[in-house]
């Protein structure tokens, strides 16, 4: 099992968000699917200052839906959290903001980067983009609607040109009274492709005064450090470039910190890691959290001489005792390895 490195826990706080202080400059995006407790637990432990629960409807919650109240499921003592909301009418948001609030979340995210199609239809997600003047109400209704803080995370823009950019969006998520804005460094129409627009994050960071976090494309420790070092950017925010390596939160931090780099985990480690994800997911989701793990096996098998065929088994097994076992066999198979110098 991985422990927190005693280098990071101990860096000064480089600002705070309400109650929660950020140090180590790394947050852990908000991914549908992939931000459940397990995930969130490990992100914490190697490095994120906060992680956010996945993205959840404003209007189910507000409804009651269990099933979307199960998405914002806690472990006991997960604090450094917040909770990510999506919607198109500024008092459904406002509401489901007040309802975040009343059950312990410490902060609220208001999610306007969506690009997914039937998201952007409902006129939420990134379909909020196209009018800086409906970033602002959004974020303003939230606001009055709890004491808490309440952040943003947005694009830089609707579409490559054409329409308002970074710094205008920033502009009015600030002016709205968010308390933190974290800007995926590409437009809409580009979703995750596409070289990301640091000039862009540059210019929104200079035009407001709350912190500005960047994100899009780190997937190294050198991403990192480009991001801030060209943009001015308080923090990153760390999303796909995680999959199946949680330690790039902790590899990322120590470049920022400017502390050596340690060498990558080995095998022991890195099969615990992926036998905790298995085993947080079934205590949380019990049977479907075989089902959620298959696309997780898949990242965390990467790198090995038969990582193809260890996916593809992970991809057929339908139980936990099963998913185990294929866990356990990776692991010896990663000992092997190492024992071989493969």
């Amino acid at each position: 099992m991985a422990s927190a490195d005693p280098g990071l826990s101990r860096l000064p706080v480089a600002f705070r968000v309400g109650d929660l202080a950020v140090r180590r400059r790394v947050l852990a995006a908000p991914m549908c699917g992939t931000s459940k407790p397990p995930y969130r637990r490990l992100a914490c432990r190697y490095g994120a200052d906060i992680a956010f629960t996945e993205m959840v409807k404003a209007h189910l919650l507000v409804a009651g839906c269990s099933r979307t109240w199960d998405l914002l499921a806690r472990e006991d003592g997960e604090r450094a959290l917040g909770a990510q909301i999506c919607g198109a009418d500024e008092d459904v948001l406002a509401r489901a903001a007040a309802a975040l609030e009343a059950s312990g979340f410490l902060l609220v995210d208001i999610n306007m980067g969506c690009p997914v199609r039937k998201v952007v239809r409902s006129g939420a997600g990134a379909a909020l983009l196209r009018d800086p003047r409906r970033v602002e109400a959004v974020v303003r209704a939230c606001v009055r609607a709890v004491s808490v803080p309440v952040s943003v995370k947005l694009r830089s823009g609707w579409r490559h040109k054409g329409h308002a950019e970074a710094d205008e969006l920033a502009r009015a998520a600030e002016q709205g009274g968010a308390a933190l804005i974290t800007i995926h460094g590409r437009p809409r129409d580009r979703r995750h492709a596409g070289a990301v627009d640091l000039d862009g994050i540059r210019r929104a960071k200079a035009s407001v005064r709350v912190p500005v976090v960047g994100n899009g494309g780190i997937a190294s420790p050198g991403d990192a450090l480009r991001m801030l070092g060209a943009t001015g950017c308080d923090a990153v925010m760390i999303g796909r470039g995680a999959h199946g390596r949680p330690w790039l939160f902790r590899d990322v931090a120590r470049a920022i910190a400017g502390l050596p780099s340690l060498p990558p985990p080995g095998p022991a480690e890195r099969a615990g890691v992926v036998a905790e994800h298995l085993e947080g997911l079934l205590e949380q989701l019990g049977p479907r959290g075989v089902l959620l793990f298959r696309k997780a096996a898949g990242w965390y098998f990467q790198g090995s001489a038969a990582a193809d065929d260890f996916r593809a088994r992970a991809h057929r097994i339908g139980s936990a005792a099963e998913m185990r076992g294929l866990v356990a066999e990776w692991r010896r198979h990663l000992l092997e390895e190492a024992r071989l110098g493969v």
